[in-house]
């Protein structure tokens, strides 16, 4: 009890419910539950763990550079191993198995212990459901990784351990629930958290505490991993393959169309549970960049579930030279190529004005924000990643660990060096493009248009509304393409790929980057192939780590590995 009270408590930053001042006498549970002070301490350690940012792997590694929005600047760094396929039981950084079951048995703890709280019961409902919202989140991050995982409910007591009877007794019992069940579960979960749960935050300090929104938005989110191909697919993979539908624990044995629908509909019901509660998450219109910027502007409604946080990941994401940087984080132009041009046409389409010397030049604002390219002002200098292949000087920022020539932005203060103050998980624009990717695959194209264009016309964005008359297929490249530019670099493409069942064609093969000369004074970029990058099936659904296979217990691992 000690530890998960100092340890949690100590870790976080922030000066209100997130980081309590710290607890250094050991407490029973009957101490902890019944005094209202210490179980809010309690429930500020069923936060603590919550994980996102830059540095998520750690040394500036993170989801952008196992997809394809961005490389790891040095060969070492782990994320390059993964990209050729180096991936299985034993070696995987996505392995979030065991942090997430510390974490849903803190919640486990606290449910069962509610009564013991003999405070005020509107105080208490408020605990229990923060903590019921909680557990179901880390269950969807199990869930989207891995499929179907055991359900555990109650936390683990000695005496259910007590000796080695007891021991092979629960490991024996210890199986994955079926994909059906998880989601079912997770979705209940929310449900009920729900009705006892502000719908929004109810002062500043309650920022990045569980909302009836986040409930909302979070079942949205699962349901719509639900109805993807990944777990829910027309046609089938070939049995013991990921998407294969031959197995409970790794998505439903059958399709069901209506799946779409029932995402569709939980879509419209944050909708109109916004609208009754005043509207009160919107599109921010403080700036796309500001979006990640600000973490307490108080005009800022977008944000619906996110981890309030410092992040080191300036130091890796800049480049060398004068800003000191690591440029372990550098963008694909696989990344860049997505952004379309000012008159909504694709770089490659006719018309569209696109010159490889100017790529930068008429295109959708989003890239700007997102991407720090050659000559670009930052942080109080003109930027130079000119090498010096072109019989000059090379730039003042250049470093031969450069692979792309093309760095994070997004994230970044312009007047400090430092990275993300909030890592967002759900925010109201998500709502739109999951609505409209929902719609799409139920109805065609009909309604979604009005979800995407709402995204795409955001304040500082304005792009234009898409072209009517399209087909289902081509709505769908559209909202897929919308959520790459939109998401960019915020861990969302990674597991989309993955839903969509598009990661061996997206994953799996070359990737390309910009190699920056200056000829006079003439700067030239070239296009060039970085490496060709490997995907293999399995790496649809993550393993489980073959420690918890090695405990004996009936837990089976996913195909493949």
């Amino acid at each position: 009890m000690v530890g998960a009270l100092v340890a949690g408590l100590t870790a976080c930053q922030k000066r209100d419910f997130l980081a309590p001042p710290p607890i250094t006498v050991a407490l029973d549970l009957q101490k902890t539950f019944s005094d209202e002070i210490n179980t809010s301490k309690f429930l500020a350690n069923c936060y603590a763990p919550l994980t996102g940012g830059l540095d998520d792997f750690g040394n500036g590694q993170n989801f952008a550079q196992l997809s394809d929005e961005a490389e790891a600047g040095p060969a070492y760094l782990a994320t390059n191993g993964a990209n050729f396929g180096a991936v299985d039981a034993t070696n995987n950084l996505d392995n979030v198995y065991s942090a997430m079951y510390t974490n849903i048995r803190r919640t486990n703890v606290l449910i069962a212990n509610a009564n013991l709280m003999t405070f005020t019961p509107s105080s208490k409902a408020k605990f229990v459901a923060e903590a019921r919202f909680l557990r179901a989140f880390y269950y969807f991050e199990l869930v989207k990784r891995i499929g179907g995982v055991p359900l555990l409910t109650s936390a683990v007591t000695f005496e259910e351990l007590k000796d080695a009877a007891a021991q092979q007794a629960y490991k024996d019992a210890l199986k994955r629930a079926s994909f059906a069940d998880c989601v079912d579960f997770i979705v209940k979960e929310l449900t009920a958290a729900e009705t006892d749960l502000p719908w929004a935050p109810a002062s500043d300090n309650d920022r990045g505490r569980a909302t009836a929104a986040a409930c909302v938005a979070l079942k949205a989110k699962t349901l719509l991993y639900a109805a993807s191909k990944l777990f829910n697919n027309e046609t089938p993979a070939p049995a013991g393959q990921p998407g294969s539908m031959s197995r409970p624990d790794i998505g439903y044995t059958s399709y069901d169309k209506n799946r779409w629908k029932l995402a569709a509909d939980a879509c419209r019901d944050f909708l109109a549970k916004n609208t009754a509660n005043g509207n009160w998450y919107t599109l921010y219109a403080g700036g796309y960049d500001k979006l990640f910027t600000e973490s307490r502007d108080a005009a800022n409604h977008e944000l619906i579930w996110y981890r309030q946080s410092m992040d080191n990941g300036a130091i890796y994401s800049n480049p060398g030279g004068r800003l000191a940087g690591y440029a372990h984080n550098q963008i694909l132009v696989n990344l860049v190529d997505k952004y379309e041009m000012l008159n909504g046409k694709t770089k490659d389409e006719a018309g569209s004005g696109y010159d490889e010397q100017q790529w930068w030049v008429n295109r959708d604002p989003r890239l700007a924000f997102t991407v720090l390219k050659n000559d670009d002002t930052f942080k109080g200098y003109k930027m130079e990643f000119w090498s010096n292949q072109g019989g000059v000087a090379q730039g003042q920022d250049y470093q031969d660990t450069y692979k792309t020539s093309l760095f994070f932005k997004k994230f970044q203060r312009q007047d400090a060096n430092t990275g993300v103050q909030k890592w967002h998980y759900l925010r109201l624009a998500d709502i739109y493009l999951m609505l409209a990717e929902a719609e799409n695959e139920f109805n065609g194209p009909g309604d979604a248009y009005q979800y995407i264009n709402i995204v795409r016309k955001r304040a500082g964005v304005n792009m234009p509304d898409l072209a009517i008359g399209l087909t289902q297929l081509q709505m769908r490249e559209k909202i897929r393409n919308e959520r790459a530019v939109e998401f960019a670099l915020e861990a969302q493409r990674y597991y989309d790929v993955r839903r969509w069942m598009i990661a061996e064609n997206i994953d799996n093969g070359p990737v390309y980057g910009f190699k920056v000369t200056r000829i006079g004074g003439v700067i030239k970029h070239e296009r060039y192939v970085i490496e060709n990058r490997i995907f293999q099936k399995r790496m649809y659904l993550a393993a489980i780590p073959i420690a918890e296979v090695y405990k004996g217990t009936a837990v089976e691992q996913n195909p493949g590995y």
